[in-house]
């Protein structure tokens, strides 16, 4: 845990770029809650190609000039749903597509997903079983390449986190966890951790009289668990802001 801690130094909270584009923000609206969120100190950026905001985040995070001092959390899968079965191929050259894109020389957390169609324990089980060879050997030629520094499996179920932290490549685990979504709870007093949706998707604040009050804490709540890394939090003004910068102080 303290090796992992250690190489990523990632910031207590992570910026979730997801929702740009649904609050119709504008690049340079972007590009403050990048340099501003850098200033309180959050330097990791969660993101994914698959988000309608992707090139609204990219285009703003070159702008911003912030590029080379961001931490990077890339959510990727191989395979995805419309995939036969894993692929190093695939999985490599996606890699290098976000490598391009972000302007940088590694990922920091490959946020790898296993998917099927429909989303299924028992197919996504099964490619582990089949294919955990290649799936290892992928995951660490990426790492002595120099192209990601982790690997964390985002897992869908309990049953597949627990699976796949068998594999020796993978480092740990992103998803949810806050006051409501329990489930996995016991790993991030046991491995390595990075929470999604500490606020319950806002269902935690809907009736909160003192929202910033709340909000803070609902991070401490997730913080509070002994192997939780960093925190994803999705921001989408520089009002917004300032309840973190509460926190982080």
């Amino acid at each position: 845990m303290e090796r992992i801690k250690q190489t990523l130094n990632l910031s207590k909270l992570t910026l979730g770029t997801m929702r740009f584009h649904d609050k119709q923000l504008t690049v340079n609206q972007v590009v403050n809650i990048i340099n501003e969120g850098h200033e309180i100190g959050i330097h990791t950026h969660h993101s994914s190609f698959e988000y309608s905001s992707y090139e609204l985040y990219s285009k703003a995070l070159e702008k911003s000039g912030k590029g080379k001092h961001v931490k990077h959390i890339v959510k990727l899968s191989s395979p995805h749903f419309e995939d036969d079965a894993f692929s190093a191929k695939i999985l490599e050259e996606r890699v290098d597509k976000q490598l391009k894109t972000l302007q940088t020389d590694c990922i920091d957390v490959l946020q790898w997903l296993v998917r099927s169609k429909p989303i299924n324990d028992a197919d996504r089980l099964q490619t582990l079983v089949d294919q955990q060879e290649e799936i290892t050997s992928s995951i660490e030629d990426l790492k002595k390449k120099g192209k990601i520094k982790t690997s964390f499996s985002f897992p869908y179920s309990v049953n597949f986190a627990k699976k796949v932290l068998e594999l020796n490549q993978v480092d740990g685990l992103v998803t949810y966890l806050n006051k409501g979504e329990l489930e996995y709870q016991e790993f991030a007093d046991s491995v390595p951790f990075i929470a999604i949706r500490p606020l319950f998707a806002g269902k935690l604040i809907e009736n909160a009289t003192d929202i910033d009050a709340e909000i803070i804490s609902s991070l401490q709540f997730v913080e509070n668990h002994k192997t939780v890394l960093s925190t994803i939090v999705g921001i989408n003004s520089t009002k917004q802001l300032q309840t973190y910068k509460k926190y982080l102080q």
